[in-house]
């Protein structure tokens, strides 16, 4: 047998209904031809005659009679499949991957993650470490491909992804009381001068990490060039070194707040400033899942710009 089509069947449906061709064309909108080339489809696929196109009205032979409460069965069951499909794709529901570097996982798990778990309770996220590999942090992210949501410190390698830059962390330089006194400075260049536990992501040339200071009493923005013996990946592995005087370390005070034995030292008016970025695939590719969780995590840390230490 033939495979039927559902809106060939639903024609079907509307002339036993109308029990008029031309109506059936009017209410469906296409031409009186192609209603009859529908039902012609069907009889050709059921391998029996349907219509009796001959009376006035049309009616139903004994065989269509027959068929016509199956017919609308299938049709409603067709429906409500379908209808569950969309259904479902327009449920935020099911696994989230978000990737993110070690240290925006503190921000993410203070300011981003219980409000979104409160306002999609069927969602599952998964919080997976992605720490920038060396200078990728001025080359471009790499972009797993079992990530839905990736939040990163730089823009994406691969070109076809979608990056929003949705706000600036504010990173303090910490180090022991220790460490300060025997390396004070009061000047970006004094400070520039001072030995670091650099991030390798941010190594654009060996040893070497650039960061823009700002002065937030006069506006002024300034690039430092930092230098030390020590490069992690790992920012956790960089806050224990910090811990035993090896160099000063830029990192967010979110991190570090519960981190008693190191402490921010710039002035109160002293910022080093990150952009983040929010990097994912086409809307068009990605499940409403991913979609409503994507929307809301750029909503949430949009309005928390100001809010961020």
């Amino acid at each position: 047998m033939k495979q039927l089509k559902t809106t060939d069947l639903k024609i079907l449906l509307d002339v036993a209904t109308t029990q008029s061709f031309s109506l059936t064309a009017k209410n469906i909108g296409l031409t009186q031809a192609s209603i009859s080339k529908s039902i012609a489809a069907v009889e050709a696929a059921l391998g029996m005659k349907i219509i009796e196109r001959e009376s006035r009205p049309v009616g139903l032979t004994p065989f269509g009679e027959m068929m016509l409460p199956q017919i609308k069965e299938y049709i409603e069951h067709n429906d409500a499949f379908f209808l569950q499909v969309e259904n479902y794709k327009k449920t935020p529901a099911g696994e989230v991957n978000l990737y993110c570097p070690s240290g925006i996982q503190a921000y993410l798990a203070d300011t981003v993650l219980p409000p979104l778990l409160q306002r999609f309770p069927e969602l599952n996220v998964t919080l997976t470490t992605s720490n920038l590999d060396k200078a990728e942090y001025f080359n471009g992210g790499f972009f797993n491909s079992a990530c839905d949501i990736l939040i990163s410190y730089t823009r994406p390698h691969n070109q076809n992804l979608v990056a929003r830059k949705v706000k600036k962390l504010r990173m303090d330089v910490f180090a022991t009381r220790e460490f300060y006194e025997q390396h004070p400075f009061t000047t970006p260049e004094e400070l520039s001068a001072a030995p670091f536990i650099l991030l390798n992501a941010m190594e654009n040339t060996r040893y070497r990490n650039v960061f823009d200071l700002t002065d937030e009493g006069n506006g002024v923005t300034q690039a430092i060039t930092v230098t030390g013996k020590l490069s992690f990946d790992n920012i956790y592995t960089a806050i224990n070194c910090c811990r035993r005087h090896m160099g000063y370390l830029v990192a967010s005070p979110l991190l570090l707040q519960d981190v008693s034995d190191i402490q921010p030292i710039l002035p109160a008016t002293w910022g080093i400033y990150i952009d983040c970025y929010v990097i994912f695939r086409s809307r068009e590719n990605l499940p409403y899942r991913v979609q409503s969780a994507l929307d809301y995590i750029i909503d949430l840390m949009g309005e928390s710009i100001g809010q961020i230490p």
